[in-house]
C-alpha cells in the first residue's frame, strides 16, 4: 500500500469563479497603482519645473497658473487653472484690458517669497520709456494700490485687439484646488511629502517585495519541476531496467568497498614493516654495546 507524507497542507485549487474574481482584483490593483504613479509623476514634474522657473510652471512658453482667489470672477474663479503666455517684454506692447500675471515679493517669517497675482490692466503709464501698469481684479471695487513694473510681468492671459476688446484665454475649470492645497506657503513641503513622495516610496517597496517573492516562487517551482522530472524518469523505467540499475549500483558499491579494503590492508602492511624494522635496529644496538668489568 502506497502512502504519502506531506510536510505542508496542500492548497485547495481555486474554482473558476474565484479565479475570475482574483484576476479582476489584480487588474484593479494594477490600474490603481499605475494611476497613482502617473499622477505623482505629473505633480512632481510640475513642482520641479516651478522650482526651476522661479515659481512658474512654464512648458514651452505656456504657463500653467493656479487661481487662488475670486478677485477675477466671473472671468475665472478660484481653483481654476489659466494657461498664459510667458512674457519677457519691456511693456510697450501691453494694452489696457490685458490680463497679466505679475510677481509680488513678500517677506514671510523672515524669508523672502515670491507670489503671483493675475489682474487686468486698467491704466498704462510710460515714464521716460519705463512702463508701469495699474491693475484691478474684475471682481474688485478699487484698483490695486501698487503699480506693476514691466519687469515684474511674467505672463499674459488672453489678448486685446486693435479696438480694445479683450478676449479670454484658455482655462482649465476646477482643476487647481488640489494644487492650491499642495502649494500652501506654510505647509506645502509637508503635504507634498505625505501625498506624493511617501505613497511612491511605499508603492516601490511593495512592488519590490512582490518581485522578490515572485523570483523565490519561480525558483521553487523550477526546482520542484526538476525533481518531478527526475522522479518521472525513474518511474518510467521497466522492471528489467530498474534491476539492471540496481545491480550496477551494487557492483559499484562493492568495487568501492573492495578498493577501500585493499587500501586499508596496504596501510596496515606498511605500518607492520615499519615497526619490524625499528625493532631490528634496537636489537643490533644492544649486541654491539661495550660492557663494564670490575677488577
Amino acid at each position: 500500500m502506497e502512502t504519502k507524507v506531506f510536510s505542508r497542507k496542500e492548497k485547495k485549487d481555486l474554482t473558476p469563479k474565484q479565479q475570475k474574481v482574483k484576476n479582476i482584483l489584480n487588474w484593479v490593483v494594477n490600474i490603481l497603482c499605475i494611476v497613482i504613479i502617473i499622477f505623482s509623476l505629473i505633480v512632481a514634474i510640475f513642482t520641479i519645473v516651478r522650482s526651476a522657473n522661479g515659481g512658474i510652471a512654464d512648458f514651452g512658453g505656456n504657463c500653467y497658473l493656479n487661481v487662488m482667489s475670486d478677485s477675477m470672477e466671473p472671468t475665472f474663479s478660484e481653483k481654476d487653472v489659466i494657461i498664459g503666455k510667458a512674457y519677457k517684454g519691456d511693456g510697450s506692447d501691453l494694452k489696457v484690458g490685458q490680463v497679466i500675471t505679475f510677481k509680488i515679493t513678500r517677506v514671510v517669517n523672515g524669508k523672502t517669497q515670491n507670489t503671483f497675482n493675475s489682474h487686468r490692466i486698467v491704466e498704462v503709464k510710460n515714464q521716460n520709456g519705463v512702463y508701469r501698469f495699474t491693475t484691478k481684479g474684475d471682481n474688485a471695487v478699487r484698483a490695486d494700490s501698487n503699480d506693476v513694473l514691466a519687469y515684474n510681468v511674467v505672463a499674459t492671459w488672453g489678448s486685446v485687439d486693435a479696438e480694445g476688446n479683450a478676449h479670454s484665454g484658455k482655462i482649465m475649470k476646477g482643476v487647481g484646488g488640489f494644487a492650491n492645497w499642495l502649494n500652501d506657503l506654510e505647509h506645502g513641503r509637508t503635504r507634498f511629502f505625505c501625498v506624493i513622495v511617501l505613497p511612491l516610496i511605499l508603492l516601490f517597496v511593495a512592488y519590490g517585495f512582490v518581485l522578490v517573492r515572485s523570483l523565490i516562487i519561480a525558483r521553487y517551482e523550477n526546482n520542484k519541476q526538476v525533481v518531478g522530472e527526475q522522479s518521472m524518469s525513474v518511474d518510467s523505467l521497466s522492471d528489467e531496467e530498474k534491476r539492471r540499475l540496481a545491480q550496477e549500483l551494487l557492483a559499484s558499491l562493492q568495487a568501492d568497498g573492495a578498493a577501500n579494503a585493499a587500501q586499508a590492508d596496504a596501510e596496515e602492511t606498511s605500518e607492520a614493516e615499519t615497526q619490524t624494522g625499528a625493532e631490528a635496529e634496537t636489537t643490533d644496538d644492544g649486541v654491539g654495546a661495550p660492557q663494564d668489568t670490575a677488577e
